[in-house]
């Protein structure tokens, strides 16, 4: 990284350490996740994280690390699944607008990632929202009982979406996740152009979901950050920080 981008992304890492700070000394502007670059904590899992391991699962990687000057979270696959996850509560409504900084260093060739054999992307944040069991049948409320809820580490049938780094789609893309159609993925970086820059992004969830779906989100319960290989057998390295949430916009 040239030295003036660095001292442009230090610069900007501070000013977020700061408003996190001024968040919570003010009454709560701003909820951070334990992905502060603050937090670091030199090759261990994020604090209040945890990866993701399943039987017959191959699990990547997932540690902080120091990548040019930069403290971030690295999460790295090779024909694996990288899955950080976090359960949360969150109110969209109060708090409506998530922000992060994250860096891929590549993307997959030759992919399509409308397929569930090409649903691999180097990068991309998993949001899960609290399910109505009201629009539940009672054999899915049983089956989420006896097994479904434990094995996914949160309520399942609710809706959820995502913002991803796509290998070939454009960004602003919005597609239906391969293997549950009925639920909406948002591209915010496609292609080669940017791999390996820092780029800050911030979005407005509470907007996002209600354009998607055309409801109102419930209470946001469950956070995932992927790096996932599992279906192509692909290799890929990318990085977090400073992922957050805010009852206004930075910019």
């Amino acid at each position: 990284m040239r030295n003036d981008a660095k001292i442009r992304f230090s610069l900007l890492a501070v000013f977020m350490g700061l408003f996190i700070l001024t968040g919570y000394a003010s009454g709560g502007k701003s909820l951070e996740l334990g992905l502060s670059f603050l937090e670091f904590r030199q090759g261990e899992v994020p604090d209040g994280w945890t990866l993701r391991k399943r039987p017959f699962l191959t699990t990547g990687k997932a540690q902080w690390v120091e990548k040019d000057g930069i403290k971030a979270v690295e999460l790295s696959s090779n024909a694996a699944l990288t899955f950080l996850e976090k359960t949360v509560s969150i109110d969209l409504k109060e708090y409506p607008w998530v922000s992060w900084q994250w860096r891929v260093d590549n993307i997959l060739p030759g992919i399509d990632e409308r397929t569930k054999q090409g649903d691999d992307h180097p990068i991309r944040i998993f949001f899960v929202f609290e399910p109505d069991p009201s629009k539940q049948s009672f054999w899915f409320r049983m089956k989420r009982i006896l097994y479904l809820d434990l094995y996914h580490g949160h309520p399942m049938g609710g809706r959820f979406t995502e913002y991803l780094w796509s290998s070939h789609l454009e960004e602003g893309t919005i597609m239906a996740d391969p293997g549950k159609p009925k639920q909406k993925l948002i591209v915010v970086e496609g292609g080669d152009q940017n791999i390996g820059k820092w780029l800050f992004y911030e979005r407005n969830l509470y907007k996002d979901f209600v354009d998607l779906y055309g409801e109102e989100p419930r209470k946001l319960i469950f956070i995932g950050i992927l790096n996932d290989m599992d279906q192509t057998g692909g290799k890929a390295v990318s990085y977090i920080v400073d992922l957050c949430f805010s009852k206004t916009g930075k910019h």
